[in-house]
């Protein structure tokens, strides 16, 4: 790959456990969130008036979207082991896709060139640099609108 990849390209190091989520909605505001909490309270009516207060301060500070908030309020009523839920059964609910940075399709390029036609480079909005994901996953998740063209090689 050309070297003016490499200083567009997210690095290891900044890379959040080579992960991406595929919530790109709009942040959650006061009012999905008291609707979020609403349906908390008609599944789990003997919850604490308190932990409504800590999960309104953890949703925001974990940046949740519209979606991703009903996803994880869905998620929880369907699958909570227990009889009440956590907090933390909420905010750690994610959907994500793996990723690979331009650091890492290097060094597996290496050893399989095939690797640069089967992940691709995708750029988010939320993201400062170009991360490489698999193409079946741009396609399941309709991520081309985030794809970036690649410079084709000239022949010498």
């Amino acid at each position: 790959m050309p070297d003016s990849w490499q200083g567009n390209t997210e690095s290891t190091l900044r890379q959040q456990a080579d992960s991406v989520s595929l919530y790109t909605d709009d942040k959650a505001d006061t009012r999905e969130i008291i609707e979020a909490q609403l349906t908390i309270k008609k599944a789990y009516p003997s919850l604490p008036a308190g932990f409504y207060d800590v999960l309104d301060d953890r949703i925001r500070a974990n940046n949740f979207t519209i979606a991703r908030l009903a996803d994880a309020v869905n998620f929880v009523i369907d699958n909570c082991r227990y009889p009440t839920p956590t907090i933390a059964e909420f905010i750690t609910f994610d959907r994500c896709i793996k990723v690979k940075t331009h650091d890492q399709m290097c060094n597996e390029g290496q050893a399989y060139p095939e690797v640069w036609d089967q992940w691709l480079p995708v750029k988010f909005p939320d993201r400062p640099k170009i991360v490489w994901v698999h193409a079946n996953d741009v396609e399941k998740y309709k991520l081309q609108d985030y794809q970036v063209t690649t410079p084709k090689k000239q022949k010498p």
